[in-house]
Order: structure tokens, then sequence, then C-alpha cells
């Protein structure tokens, strides 16, 4: 069964093989710390990134549930108490 279309993966695949890998390894991480320094510093930016963001978007809901609030006070004194919106 010859498949033409998996020719040109095949040959990628096979090439990729060849290659060395040049990725993280112990041996590397080993001899270059401030490889791991650098990732280190990366996932403290991107965790401390990824709080800020949620303080923030925590906030900004806070802010709209006062306003909102306030807004439904509002209702509430403009339409009387007789018309069942109290709760």
């Amino acid at each position: 069964m010859n498949l033409p279309n998996l020719q040109p993966v095949a040959s990628v695949l096979a090439l990729l093989a060849q290659e060395p890998v040049s990725g993280f390894t112990a041996e590397n991480v080993a001899t270059r710390p401030e490889i791991v320094e650098r990732g280190l510093r990366f996932l403290n930016l991107a965790y401390t990134a990824v709080w800020v963001v949620l303080a923030v978007y925590l906030v900004s809901l806070s802010v709209r549930l006062r306003r909102l609030s306030l807004q439904v006070r509002r209702l509430r004194e403009r339409g009387g108490a007789g018309d069942g919106l109290r709760g």
C-alpha cells in the first residue's frame, strides 16, 4: 500500500530522527544553571501576571456589583414599596 500523501511527512520525520536533541535535558540543565534561573524568572512573572489580572477582575466585579446595588435601590425607591420588588 503506497500512500503518496504521507511521503512528505515521512521524510520530515526521518530528518527529525537524525537531528540530535538540543532541548532541556538533565545534562544541559546541570551544566547551565542560567537556563533554570531564566525559566524560574519567567514562571514567577507569569504567576504574578495571572494574580494581578485576577485581582483587577475581582475589583471590577466588586465595583460593578456596588453600582448595580445602588441602581436597584434607586429603582425600589422610585417604584414605591407596594409593587413586590422588596426581597
